[in-house]
């Protein structure tokens, strides 16, 4: 392994297939409607992540804007840390989600100053992961994924489909 300071990891996402096929649901039923909420995951180590739960708020969004309920999302944090057995090292909150089902998967700039807020440093969040998805065609699933971290430009972040455990 290179050990110099230079060098760094490559971040990743991962994003099993079944997680994907759970969000295809809501995103179709939202139209063209934006819709999201948390996402949180499991630290693989070495800077990759797994997207394991998310949450959804499917009523709050417009065409073109949205912006989560935090009560109720945070009752879904809470049951799945019960679901993780508080393990927070190894589960956590990873960062927020949403769908941009008219325009592109990158983040707009209300995007930008949205996760820039919430690492500010003030609500205890170091790093937070943004991902932004639709669905091309009513099935191709299409997103990005964006790290946000205090001080710092938002770093594009390589989001990997995983394959079922079950397949071969």
């Amino acid at each position: 392994m290179n050990t110099c300071p230079q060098a760094k990891l490559e971040m990743q996402i991962l994003l099993p297939k079944d997680v994907v096929r759970k969000l295809r649901a809501p995103m179709l039923r939202a139209g063209r409607r934006e819709i999201g909420g948390m996402i949180m995951g499991e630290d693989l180590g070495d800077q990759r992540f797994r997207i394991v739960d998310f949450s959804v708020d499917a009523v709050s969004g417009t065409r073109s804007n949205f912006v989560r309920n935090a009560a109720q999302h945070d009752q879904a944090l809470a049951a799945f840390f019960d679901r993780t057995g508080a393990d927070y090292e190894r589960f956590n909150y990873l960062g927020e989600w949403h769908t941009h089902p008219s325009f592109s998967v990158h983040p707009s700039l209300q995007d930008v100053h949205a996760m820039q807020d919430l690492v500010d440093g003030s609500g205890g969040v170091r790093f937070a992961f943004l991902l932004i998805a639709r669905l091309r065609w009513h099935w191709w699933f299409e997103a990005s994924t964006h790290l946000f971290v205090q001080g710092h430009v938002p770093t594009p972040v390589d989001l990997i489909l995983e394959p079922d455990m079950l397949e071969p």
